[in-house]
């Protein structure tokens, strides 16, 4: 037995996994090896190739050595009458004709499980966004389509201040909280593409604050008419940010580091108020969408759990998620900060900072969840270092990421240590 004792080790589990090896067998080796009491379906989620992410074979698969998602596509039998203009798509491979979410629920239950759904980034595919659903998508500072790139492709990104989006969400989670036993539902959806920005070092954050804000202001926000309007609504002048922005963005091809200038952050920030007032209107916009989200939860089945999965640990708010704004609509925060794989020697304080500013983000009264990364690339060693660090950073759960590229190995690490 560990040394922590956590409310939850949950895993996350794939319409796949249970194609190729069977529900039984899953959930039967998750709960054996590693004491997992609760499972979750990413059960909408955009394209993506697998085992993430290193490219590697599926360790224990019987069936395929890797599979590359479908882009945005329901692993439920979603009911078209439940819907409105934009409804979720269905596979059209093997994985078709199956409820994927009734049948885990399903086992899980049978098990004394937990069991959950997630959506994850994009709920709505390419394909459809980038012709009849065009209208629904954000637009740059340049007034151009805003692009997210994405396995070497270029998607466009629906705006979470259009109505037809916003309804379309809410159908979504009206749908799986009433016509499935879930008790909790994971929010992974993105706001908004994250800008080159959220790769640079920490010393570039520091540093370069004008490319870095620039970066932002061209690659993660939105000027689209529902954006414009959202704006009018709370009082914000969204076109005379965008001119401070277009200014900023001049500035920022001349602007040298700032040791060289001596410019503080704060005078950063005095010198280009269009800069905090963007960033404020995002994270506003952002934290009213998971209000909506969170009162269709409530008050169609209030014991519902409603969870975020904090996948941007650096620099969050560039994206909208302001943890102050958006602790009233969640119950619990995934805080999905995967160093288990990485195999570099501060991999454990990386995962503390992050913790702990998700703590400090969202409040002591916020309940964290810690991602435990049983990735390609992840070792039994490792495993247990990121355990340890998620109890010394007193997280009252863990989750684990992700079954289908997971050795036995791995597993069974996580249930010598919880």
């Amino acid at each position: 037995m560990g040394k922590y004792q956590f409310h939850e080790i949950g895993a996350s589990v794939y319409a796949w996994d249970m194609h190729d090896e069977g529900v039984e067998t899953v959930l039967d080796n998750l709960k054996h090896m590693a004491h997992v009491n609760s499972v979750y379906l990413v059960a909408l989620m955009h394209e993506e190739r697998h085992p993430w992410p290193d490219g590697l074979a599926f360790p224990h698969n019987p069936v395929r050595r890797e599979y590359v998602t479908e882009d945005s596509v329901a692993y439920w039998k979603a009911d078209r009458g439940h819907y409105g203009r934009i409804a979720p798509a269905g596979p059209t491979n093997f994985l078709k004709g199956t409820d994927w979410l009734e049948l885990l629920v399903k086992e899980a239950k049978k098990r004394g499980m937990k069991a959950g759904v997630e959506f994850s980034h994009t709920l709505i595919d390419s394909r459809r966004l980038n012709h009849e659903l065009a209208d629904v998508c954000q637009v740059d500072l340049f007034g151009k389509p805003l692009v997210r790139t994405h396995i070497g492709e270029h998607h466009r990104v629906p705006c979470m201040n259009h109505p037809d989006f916003l309804k379309y969400a809410k159908n979504l989670y009206a749908e799986v909280v009433t016509e499935y036993d879930v008790d909790y539902v994971l929010n992974c959806i993105m706001p908004y593409p994250a800008p080159a920005s959220y790769l640079l070092t920490e010393y570039d954050a520091e540093h370069h604050p004008l490319r870095r804000a620039a970066e932002t202001a061209v690659r993660a926000g939105c000027f689209c008419p529902a954006c414009r309007a959202k704006a009018g609504e709370m009082g914000v002048d969204l076109e005379a940010i965008r001119d401070g922005l277009l200014d900023l963005v001049e500035d920022a091809k001349r602007e040298p580091a700032l040791e060289e200038t001596n410019v503080s952050l704060v005078e950063f920030l005095m010198n280009h108020k269009a800069f905090e007032q963007w960033i404020s209107f995002k994270c506003a916009s952002v934290a009213a969408f998971h209000g909506k989200l969170h009162d269709v939860i409530k008050r169609l089945r209030p014991e519902v759990e409603n969870r975020l999965n904090l996948y941007v640990t650096s620099h969050p708010e560039y994206a909208g998620f302001w943890g102050k704004a958006l602790a009233p609509s969640f119950d619990e925060v995934r805080v999905c900060c995967y160093t288990e794989h990485l195999g570099i020697a501060d991999a454990a304080e990386k995962k503390r900072r992050v913790l702990s500013s998700a703590a400090r983000s969202f409040g002591p009264g916020m309940n964290r969840i810690g991602a435990i990364g049983v990735l390609p690339g992840a070792t039994a060693e490792s495993v247990k270092e990121g355990i340890l660090t998620c109890g010394e950073c007193g997280v009252s759960s863990i989750m684990l990421g992700h079954y289908d590229g997971a050795e036995s190995e791995l597993l069974k690490a996580v249930g010598r240590w919880v």
